[in-house]
């Protein structure tokens, strides 16, 4: 069976789980004939918006979408002249791309659908959310299974201005003498760990206060019911290593459940509006809380310049950021600025020791992600983040004990 000939959800679903089944006898043999299935989590408006209509949204940037049954339909790219995946909106406000297309292919793709509209965000695992998922990782499978951590941290900025490129997250090479000479002097602490869940949980907090960059984790594994795993990346893709689609699809919902309550709540918590009640003395009051990033250290002067002038110099920065900074001396910049997705405004105060953002009513929660996630890559791995007096992190650990058991039993939510 091929996407040419899928018609039916049901269909589709078949396909996805023989080839799953394939691909991971192929993985036990140390040999594979074709791309393993990817799932891209997306994102598109905050909640209390009206959503989007995904077959338009697609249109707009030539793509071609063919509906199925129901919330699945087939992905046509006109350029390839070929289906190149299948898109399910999973969840309402996260729609999901999954392919089996070549990585280099997909990952490309994928970048180039999500910059080319404002109506599509990655979904952004940032270190400290991975954090809390790897807390649930550990506290629902037993501690003789083996994970899997990577850990990505390049100080980008210590160098030149140049904006970095999203890279291929799967495992390669390293460069050869020939290409040595192309690639500069900067810290790039790049880990992959492997290892039995019960060694990892009792090792990995020591490791990560030794050695910060541990902090910004950009991969994390949960173990698959049989054999293999999921994989997570940073940027919202999952690649599944297992011999099931159905449970790859499980903990996706799962995962997407957790973070799409995270963030709904941090929404809640840090928009500014006017309150609904104004006060007795007639002026107006406004609710919200702004988001306060606090550096592990202070950064030089080259690097804190080299990172403004990247973000607000390129029109497709990692940060997805708009807008002009105005000097408040040599360290300190303010920005009244738009975020790329869905162009609403974001107000920041940028110094070389930390950040504060402030996010007015219908900017979109998933900027906090994008943010936090992409300062621990190429700022500082071990950036501290509350949203008004709450940690970051605590969105994320609340959210998940509100999902009771885990992927394999339907992670079902209380309240």
């Amino acid at each position: 069976m091929s996407l040419d000939t899928v018609t039916t959800r049901e269909q589709a679903m078949d396909f996805l789980e023989g080839y799953s089944a394939d691909r991971k006898r192929e993985l036990d043999g140390a040999r594979t004939t074709a791309g393993l299935v990817k799932s891209y989590l997306l994102e598109t408006v905050p909640q209390g918006s009206v959503q989007p209509d995904l077959v338009r949204v697609f249109r707009s940037v030539g793509v071609r979408v063919d509906q199925i049954d129901g919330d699945m339909a087939k992905v046509w790219d006109p350029v390839e002249e070929r289906y190149v995946g299948l898109l399910e909106e999973l969840l309402p406000r996260h729609p999901v791309l999954y392919s089996n297309e070549g990585v280099e292919f997909t990952d490309r793709w994928v970048g180039r659908l999500v910059n080319a509209t404002p109506f599509l965000d990655r979904v952004w695992l940032s270190g400290w959310t991975f954090g809390r998922l790897w807390d649930k990782v550990v506290q629902i499978n037993p501690g003789r299974r083996y994970g899997r951590l990577a850990f990505r941290h390049q100080s980008y900025f210590e160098v030149d201005a140049e904006e970095p490129e999203e890279e291929d997250e799967e495992e390669g090479e390293a460069p050869d003498e020939s290409q040595a000479e192309k690639v500069r002097e900067r810290r790039d602490s790049r880990f992959t760990v492997v290892d039995r869940l019960d060694q990892l949980r009792e090792k990995l907090p020591v490791l990560q206060d030794t050695y910060h960059p541990l902090y910004s984790i950009s991969l994390l594994r949960f173990p698959a019911v049989g054999r293999g795993g999921h994989d997570f990346y940073y940027n919202g893709k999952v690649t599944n290593r297992s011999e099931s689609f159905a449970d790859h699809r499980a903990h996706l919902l799962y995962v997407l459940k957790i973070y799409k309550q995270a963030t709904e709540a941090a929404e809640q918590r840090a928009w500014y509006a006017p309150a609904e009640e104004a006060p007795a003395s007639g002026f107006t009051a406004l609710g919200g809380a702004p988001i306060v990033m606090r550096f592990s250290q202070e950064l030089s002067l080259q690097v804190f310049e080299q990172w403004i002038a990247s973000t607000f110099r390129h029109k497709r920065n990692r940060f997805r950021l708009w807008g002009t900074p105005i000097p408040l001396g040599p360290r300190k910049v303010h920005v009244y600025g738009a975020d790329r997705h869905l162009w609403q405004p974001i107000f920041l105060e940028i110094t070389t020791r930390g950040l504060v953002a402030v996010l007015p009513k219908g900017t979109c929660g998933n900027t906090i992600h994008r943010l936090v996630t992409n300062v621990q890559h190429l700022v500082d791995p071990a950036v501290r983040v509350w949203v008004g007096d709450r940690k970051y992190e605590d969105f994320v650990r609340s959210a998940a004990e509100q999902q009771e058991g885990g992927p394999h039993d339907g992670g079902r939510g209380r309240g």
